[in-house]
Order: structure tokens, then C-alpha cells, then sequence
């Protein structure tokens, strides 16, 4: 019996490649937006170590200059928390549109595996049917 032969296989190998290329392409764009949201994460707890640190000081001359030094550098936080805020919303716009295409591409790949699928069962069919009219055939010859 011949092996099977998939005709639509160079198809399947193509629309697989292109699905991982895709994969790939998500995968860039997700450590882009994980980047910046790690800034911005990292910029928060600077924050929250900033207003440790004037509400651990005891002197209140030192607690008010303190207050003056870290407000500045606060008010420069939130305007990278800004940008970073920013940069994740185009990054997010761009993340949304790539999984989209890579699940148009996982679907077509599923679609030829599909057919793929079915036509191995319809030869899996075929070889069995054969086998058994073969061992039929052989019954009648030597049993008979």
C-alpha cells in the first residue's frame, strides 16, 4: 500500500510558518508594552519609597525641606508615569492588532490541519478496507 500523501502539505508547512512568524512578531510587541509597564511600575514605587522616606523623618525643618526636594522629583515621576502611560496605549492598540492577525493565521493553518485530518482518516479507511478484503479474500482461498 502507498503512504499518504497530503497534496495541500507544502500549503500546511507555509500557513505554519507564517503562524510562528506571527508568534514571533506578538512576542516583540508584548515585551515592548511589558517594558513600559514595568517603567511605569518602577517609577510608582519610587513614589511610594519617596513619601517613606519624608514620613520616617522626625525633624520637621528636615521633613519640610525634604517635602520641597522630593516633590520636584515626585512631579518628575508622574510625568514619566505619563509617558509610559502613554507608550502602553499605543503599544496596546499595536499588541490588540497583531493578535488578531496572528489569529487569522492560526486559523488558517487549523483549517488545512482539519483537512489534513480528514483525509488521513479517509486513507486510514481505505487501508483498512483493503487489509480486510485482502484477509477475505485470503479466508476463501485457504479455509475454503
Amino acid at each position: 500500500m502507498k503512504k499518504f500523501d497530503f497534496k495541500l502539505e507544502p500549503l500546511y508547512k507555509l500557513r505554519k510558518n507564517i503562524e510562528r512568524q506571527k508568534q514571533a512578531e506578538v512576542a516583540e510587541v508584548s515585551a515592548q508594552y511589558n517594558k513600559e509597564r514595568e517603567g511605569k511600575d518602577n517609577c510608582i514605587l519610587k513614589i511610594e519609597d519617596s513619601i517613606k522616606i519624608v514620613d520616617s523623618i522626625e525633624d520637621e525643618k528636615e521633613m519640610i525641606n525634604m517635602s520641597f526636594y522630593l516633590g520636584d522629583y515626585i512631579t518628575a515621576l508622574n510625568s514619566q508615569i505619563g509617558l509610559h502611560e502613554e507608550n502602553m496605549s499605543i503599544i496596546g492598540i499595536e499588541l490588540r492588532h497583531r493578535q488578531e492577525i496572528l489569529q487569522e493565521a492560526t486559523n488558517s493553518r487549523r483549517a488545512v490541519e482539519i483537512l489534513k485530518e480528514k483525509k488521513l482518516a479517509e486513507y486510514k479507511k481505505l487501508i483498512l478496507k483493503e487489509e480486510q478484503s485482502k484477509l477475505d479474500e485470503w479466508k476463501k482461498e485457504y479455509i475454503s
